[in-house]
């Protein structure tokens, strides 16, 4: 049987590049974070430790106080996802038939 192929590495989460490559770079404190953007320090706080997704509302206040962009945030947060889902699905996704194919010309 063939062995399945291993992600080279599993996407860091929001949370994570939140805190190594802005808070701690930055020193900008979790409290400090939550206030700028009008949020409890818990909802940072869950963020950071992967327990909270950051979802378009967060990723639009994380880019102003930032000044990123909302994008930025929803693609770390897109790629975490589909991740972890990718090889929970796949032996299922496998048996689904293919209703399209991209070889066949558009009637």
């Amino acid at each position: 049987m063939a062995r399945k192929a291993q992600p080279l590495f599993t996407p860091s989460t929001p949370g994570e590049v939140l805190k190594e490559n802005i808070l701690i770079r930055l020193g900008i404190t979790q409290e400090t974070l939550a206030k700028a953007m009008s949020v409890s320090r818990l909802t940072v706080n869950q963020i950071i430790n992967g327990k909270r997704a950051v979802t378009p509302e967060m990723a639009l206040r994380l880019s102003r106080v930032l000044t990123t962009t909302p994008e930025f945030w929803l693609n770390l947060q897109r790629d975490f996802d589909l991740s972890l889902e990718r090889p929970r699905l796949d032996a299922e996704l496998k048996k689904l038939p293919i209703l399209r194919r991209s070889d066949v010309a558009a009637a």
